[in-house]
């Protein structure tokens, strides 16, 4: 009986989503309708480059700083809504490197890191640590989204897309690669994981 005791103290009810969490769930449902138009835009050839696309994603985007700006403001930071965030981050990421993986495969190099950091994160235990803020992690991402973003809208001559999206992918690769090697410096300084 006393386990029973135990185990129901330790359950708690999930709590309650906070107004950044609605933010970034609208944010999410969003980046869903973009992900379901990109097989759409895409069934004539050569990328899925669309205005509808280009508008819901660029509204994805945008709202990216107010959810931030929402926690802040009400002080409901949490680190839940912190992993929320970085999830809807990533697959608007990986959805828009679909968009214009036609015009510049390489996108897809930009658009798989943050899930295959996800996925190492299940054998490298000392990926799992919470990296210190960096802004120019921000900045890196930022810049890679906006550049797949706006890539994908129609009038952009495909070289010009090319190089924008190879240079963001560049700068996103080399903030990913800091990140790791901060992961590892500290596997190494202090080898328990939180």
């Amino acid at each position: 009986m006393r386990a029973i005791v135990t185990r129901g103290r330790r359950w708690r009810r999930p709590e309650p989503p906070t107004p950044a969490d609605l933010v970034t769930g609208f944010r999410g449902l969003l980046v869903l309708a973009c992900a379901a138009l990109v097989p759409a835009v895409d069934a004539g050839g050569g990328g899925a480059r669309g205005w509808w696309l280009v508008g819901l994603a660029m509204l994805a985007w945008v709202l990216d700083g107010v959810d931030g700006y929402v926690a802040r403001r009400t002080s409901t930071v949490s680190e839940r809504g912190a992993l929320l965030d970085s999830g809807v981050d990533g697959t608007l990421v990986l959805v828009m490197s679909l968009a214009v993986a036609g015009v510049a495969p390489w996108s897809l190099v930009g658009g798989l890191l943050w899930p295959v950091f996800v996925l190492v994160q299940v054998w490298r235990p000392a990926w799992r640590r919470t990296l210190p803020h960096r802004r120019w992690r921000k900045v890196a991402g930022g810049t890679l989204t906006g550049t797949l973003v706006i890539g994908a809208a129609p009038f952009w001559p495909e070289v010009a897309v090319q190089v924008a999206v190879g240079l963001a992918v560049a700068l996103v690769v080399w903030s990913f690669a800091q990140d790791v090697a901060w992961l590892e410096r500290m596997s190494k300084v202090c080898p328990e994981t939180r």
